[in-house]
């Protein structure tokens, strides 16, 4: 659940891509239901897809985040979020989508109650290294979920609420009517 007194939300994207993509259209949805938070969705040094994953790590550090704000991240901006929440900012919440658990020398190692990810372990992207999701967050492996993120729009900023609200996350998967596998 996120700490309803956070009203600032940080999209990022994911590698190769740009704050005009998929993290555009979940704030536009999210912004329907929730129009009192500020949002802003920075261009990450990953949008090079020559830059290693640690340079964005260490973008985040330069920042003005906010204490208790939340992150959402798409793929690599999901591992990138939860590696900064993990190694400096303990205060903040992460939503992970379809996001690996390491990838080139950043890898998670701690879990953490401030963070859910919602994956797919089908997802030819990610495939391999998102075993690791239930030991390091609260975790839904969604066998429908794929790397065109765009596609799950609706279905993904339904779960980031209902998370959001501390709403039975696992419930409302099933009513989904997409099978899953939760940890």
């Amino acid at each position: 659940m996120i700490d309803a007194s956070s009203n600032v939300i940080f999209l990022l994207h994911g590698k190769s891509g740009s704050p005009e993509g998929s993290v555009s259209e979940i704030e536009a949805a999210l912004t329907k239901h929730l129009p009192e938070l500020k949002y802003f969705r920075p261009l990450m040094p990953h949008a090079n897809p020559a830059s290693p994953a640690e340079r964005s790590v260490e973008a985040l550090q330069r920042l003005e985040i906010p204490s208790g704000a939340t992150l959402i991240g798409v793929s690599l901006g999901g591992l990138v979020a939860a590696k900064f929440q993990e190694e400096h900012r303990p205060d903040l919440q992460v939503i992970c989508i379809n996001s690996p658990t390491w990838a080139d020398g950043v890898r998670l190692e701690q879990h953490s109650s401030r963070r859910v990810a919602f994956y797919s372990s089908d997802d030819e992207v990610i495939t391999g290294r998102t075993e690791d999701w239930p030991k390091l967050a609260e975790s839904y492996d969604l066998p429908w979920l794929t790397h065109d993120t765009s596609a799950h729009v609706p279905r993904l900023v339904q779960l980031i609420l209902a998370y959001r609200n501390g709403d039975d996350v696992r419930q409302l998967v099933a009513k989904l009517d997409a099978p899953s596998r939760n940890y």
